[in-house]
């Protein structure tokens, strides 16, 4: 449970909620389908945590002098065959599951299933390759890229198109927004360890440009998210997006924490309250949604 870092999942959730919510004005909506691209979006979140555990202990990143939460392969809770068995358990589960949802979405429709599919093995791939294998690319300053494309793009366009067979265009604004949102999040956690990280040779955005560059980096994609969420409930004509409000304003909260911040090790206290802020904005449109 520990080394699945629960505190991660909301920012997971809010993510496959949102792809399913862009669905939700189409007669196509389904309720399996909502189900089941949940579960398997939780499947990969706890994956690429265990596979960043291993890899972190693997390549040096967790050492003495890091700031962040002790994982538990750095602190001997779990010995690295432990948690490589870990990691191919949630690999196969998270293949069973979307195996399963393709099922659901498209039965023999292979023409529709075969692209999902091909992105569903990327994103186990890409969840192990992050911090494992010989050069793993979240150490070459790439994870932003990473995250903001599969939180973003592929979660959210994808999670539409098992619904409705198409990806509408409007999509576009929901995923720029969950893809920087996330993004940030990784922001926030590389902006604290960004000393321990140089120390392990480990290359991220932060340590490429140095703090204080890294939070203006913070803001614009905060900016964008917002103003690509604010959007997307114009373009709708959906009123229940105002219930997105505290959400919205614990992200600027922790924005404008962050800014003020000027030891990197005390950024850990912001990583929680934006990932919530995001589980916020998006549960309330959909409790609104569904109860008004």
């Amino acid at each position: 449970m520990k080394a699945a870092r629960l505190r991660t999942l909301p920012l997971a959730l809010a993510v496959s909620f949102v792809g399913n919510l862009t669905a939700s004005y189409s007669p196509h909506f389904q309720w399996n389908i909502v189900f089941l691209s949940v579960l398997t979006t939780l499947l990969l979140q706890i994956l690429s945590n265990f596979a960043n555990d291993l890899g972190d202990s693997i390549h040096g990143a967790d050492h003495g002098s890091r700031k962040g939460p002790m994982r538990t392969v750095q602190s001997g809770e779990l010995t690295k065959d432990e948690m490589g068995m870990a990691v191919k358990l949630l690999g196969i589960l998270s293949l069973l599951s979307g195996l399963a949802l393709l099922w659901i979405s498209f039965h023999y429709d292979w023409s529709k299933s075969i692209p999902i599919l091909g992105i569903g093995l990327l994103a186990i791939v890409a969840a192990y390759l992050y911090t494992n294998g010989p050069k793993p690319y979240g150490y070459q300053a790439l994870g932003d890229i990473s995250v903001f494309v599969f939180f973003g793009f592929v979660a959210v366009c994808g999670t539409q198109y098992l619904h409705l067979g198409q990806v509408e265009f409007s999509s576009i604004w929901p995923s720029l927004a969950m893809g920087c949102w996330s993004t940030a999040v990784l922001n926030i956690n590389n902006m604290r360890d960004i000393d321990s990280d140089k120390i392990a040779g480990k290359e991220t955005i932060p340590t490429r440009i140095g703090l204080e560059n890294a939070k203006r980096y913070h803001f614009i994609l905060i900016a964008i998210g917002t103003f690509s969420w604010i959007y997307f409930g114009i373009l709708q004509s959906d009123l229940t997006f105002w219930t997105s409000i505290p959400g919205l304003f614990l992200i600027l909260k922790c924005t404008i924490g962050i800014a003020k911040t000027r030891l990197s090790e005390d950024l850990d206290k912001f990583l929680k309250p934006q990932a919530l802020g995001t589980f916020i904005v998006v549960i309330c449109v959909i409790l609104l949604k569904l109860f008004a």
